[in-house]
């Protein structure tokens, strides 16, 4: 059996909890959440099934060690990996904490807040044998995946052109508010953009430079605009949390011309348009993609191997990119890489 604990119970903290259930079902080898820890007193005291969202019995909090210290965590329960939902500028001190205890850990993205310290998570991880995730849940997504199969087998020819997007109101209900102070989060290019880039880079690979665009609003790069270098494809991106807190809806998607077909993901509808005029509605079973990540990471524990989805080298690319694009929003010149 592989126990596990939880460490941040905020908004994806409580992500991962909820997913608790199909992780414990649909993993390779039995697996036990044991124990919550947050430095909130608060969020275990005021939580009741209804505003987590799930009345699961496996789901009530009186089932788990309840924990308001990581130190205190790490003494007491006999743990074989964790899962951090933490702000990203805790991300890299809280795993190499967790690692150098010999523990696994899938920490929740963006990797780090700066390549400094993402080279550290992976500096750790080699070091003390142990396994790192990255939580880039849309690596999981079905349309992500059936977007990946459509460019790799070309049955609609090569891919001309591609654009994503993930537009998103000011995040105003962070702890301390630390989404908006751009030295914690990295502001939307790393928090929120950084879901794109992660997928830009998973499907094409490292672009050969990257020149970007950006406002500085409500906060540091609110909105950004890129554009990817790649051989014979027009690839851009663009990441908006500027949008108003009480009544923009939270939307993403993508929009990709092949030569025999254009395929946009928008709205919730997945629409194949073909050169023969054909108009074609793709259905997708929903999934969760929070859970199929963790599933993945415990069958790289269980069976000592590295995800070939989400191997944490290609995170770290992907944190350079984004790290990349800010630097050229700044300067106002292409970054090569």
């Amino acid at each position: 059996m592989l126990k596990y604990a939880i460490i941040g119970f905020g908004g994806l903290g409580k992500v991962h909890f909820r997913a608790y259930p199909e992780v414990k079902e649909k993993s390779c080898t039995e697996v036990q959440l044991v124990a919550l820890c947050d430095i909130r007193e608060s969020v275990f005291t005021e939580q009741t099934a209804t505003n987590l969202g799930d009345s699961n019995v496996d789901l009530d909090l009186s089932n788990f060690k309840l924990y308001n210290s990581v130190d205190d965590l790490l003494a007491n329960e006999e743990l074989d990996f964790v899962v951090t939902a933490l702000p990203t500028y805790l991300h890299e001190k809280i795993a190499v904490q967790v690692m150098k205890k010999g523990i696994n850990v899938f920490s929740e993205k963006p990797m780090a807040i700066n390549l400094e310290q993402a080279e550290s998570m992976l500096n750790t991880s080699k070091e003390m044998n142990v396994k790192l995730m990255i939580g880039q849940c849309c690596r999981y997504g079905v349309k992500y995946n059936y977007l990946k199969d459509l460019i790799d087998s070309e049955k609609y020819g090569k891919l001309l052109r591609a654009d994503f997007f993930r537009l998103s109101p000011t995040p105003i209900w962070s702890w301390e508010n630390w989404f908006l102070d751009e030295t914690k989060s990295g502001g939307a290019a790393l928090d929120l953009h950084v879901h794109d880039v992660d997928i830009i880079n998973w499907i094409f690979g490292m672009p050969k430079s990257v020149m970007s665009y950006a406002t500085n609003y409500k906060t540091k790069h609110d909105s950004i605009v890129t554009r990817y270098e790649y051989d014979g494809m027009l690839i851009t991106c663009t990441g908006e949390w500027g949008c108003p807190s009480n009544s923009y809806p939270f939307q993403s998607g993508f929009f990709a011309k092949f030569e025999k077909a254009t395929v946009e993901n928008k709205a919730g509808k997945f629409m194949i348009y073909t050169e023969e005029g054909e108009k074609i509605e793709v259905p997708f079973e929903s999934v969760n993609d929070y859970a199929l990540e963790v599933i993945d990471f415990v069958d790289c524990i269980a069976n000592n191997k590295t995800s070939a989805i989400n191997p944490p080298e290609s995170v770290f690319n992907t944190t350079k990119i984004a790290l990349a694009e800010k630097l050229s929003a700044d300067m106002g010149e292409k970054v090569v890489f």
